[in-house]
């Protein structure tokens, strides 16, 4: 027997089923979905079964940004700026969740029935396309509520043909574009890439090597992985830099060690017209933290003239620093677990330096 087919009036039922256990088809901004209310770890059994046993985890789905951020936070910032950013625009942004950083998918449902239906559940809500496992998803209806399973469809109509949801994960200083619909590689870094200029003294030093260790950062995903999107344009600058200095040879040693190359590094004179369309900038230390009262403040001590072991202190500084502009990876491949720990050995301290 097919299942009842609701109409928006009866949202409020449709959201009751759900509640008590059934499998309910709902709108969404491409296709139909059939939702379950979440178990424990953001699974559904009653929905695996549905998908003929599947093993890949089901996206939350979820009315709001709010929602999305809530349910599945704590978020680091440039999480939340994925989720912010992206989540509207049609994008599943899968998050790392938990100690163990397991991807968990953050769907934001702007049609507006679907959504409704979605604060209406009371509790999280996992989701996947209403079709039998490895049909493509029907968009009638009538045809979805013949599927075996179905508690009901909460109905908007005969959906119209849409590409599918971009796919993305978080890393720790991008996204990785896993599928593409919505959204392409390059209107997704239009999107979510922000520039950060970092600046200090001399620009030999700190803010050079804050810059370039970000850039590094970025480049090993870049080089590992295909679709990723960095999350900063990074550039630096110094109040009194000199174009014709250079780093000097310690802070060359240092930032090798860091996989950082600041052999041809030229400083730039900082002037107030680097900041027009920069989203973050960074004050390098209390030196210059007067200078650039709108910026966000770090304390990383300059260490020209200092002996080596200043140099090593500050690049485990700004390391240390660096962290507020990063993410968490979001685990879903087997491989992922090693190649974060590659990430960790290549920039970190070396080993028997202390800071």
């Amino acid at each position: 027997m097919a299942a009842p087919i609701l109409t928006a009036d009866q949202v409020d039922e449709a959201a009751r089923l759900l509640r008590e256990g059934g499998l309910v088809a709902f709108p969404t901004d491409t296709v139909y979905g059939v939702a379950a209310v979440a178990e424990a770890g953001f699974h559904s059994a009653h929905l695996q079964a549905f998908k003929g046993g599947r093993s890949q985890p089901f996206a939350l789905h979820l009315p709001d940004v709010a929602t999305a951020i809530r349910t599945a936070g704590p978020l680091f910032e440039l999480e939340r700026h994925a989720v912010q950013t992206l989540g509207p625009r049609g994008v599943t942004v899968i998050v790392a969740h938990g100690p163990e950083q397991r991807g968990v998918g953050l769907r934001i449902v702007q049609h507006e029935l679907g959504s409704h239906f979605l604060a209406l559940a009371g509790a999280p809500v996992v989701a996947t396309s209403a079709n039998e496992h490895g049909k493509p998803p029907l968009r009638n209806p009538e045809a979805i509520a013949s599927l075996p399973g179905i508690a009901a469809v909460l109905s908007a109509g005969e959906l119209p043909e849409r590409p599918a949801s971009s796919v993305v994960r978080s890393l720790r200083c991008g996204l990785q574009l896993l599928r593409e619909g919505t959204l392409s590689t390059a209107q997704l870094g239009a999107l979510f890439t922000r520039r950060v200029e970092f600046v200090c003294l001399g620009n030999l030093n700190r803010s050079a090597f804050a810059a370039g260790l970000l850039q590094a950062m970025q480049a090993f995903y870049s080089g590992r992985l295909d679709g990723f999107v960095p999350a900063w344009r990074a550039a630096s600058s110094g109040l009194i830099a000199n174009p014709r200095a250079r780093s000097p040879l310690e802070m060359l040693r240092v930032a090798a060690r860091y996989g950082v190359d600041l052999s041809g590094h030229v400083p730039a004179r900082f002037q107030d017209d680097r900041l027009q369309g920069v989203d973050v900038a960074v004050a390098m230390g209390e030196d210059i933290h007067d200078a650039l009262p709108a910026a966000g403040h770090w304390t990383v001590l300059d260490p020209m003239g200092a002996p080596a072991d200043a140099y090593r202190s500050m690049a485990e500084q700004v390391r240390a620093h660096l962290v507020s502009l990063l993410a968490r990876t979001a685990l879903v491949d087997a491989g992922d677990a090693a190649m974060e720990a590659e990430f960790e050995k290549l920039f970190s301290p070396p080993e028997g330096v202390s800071p």
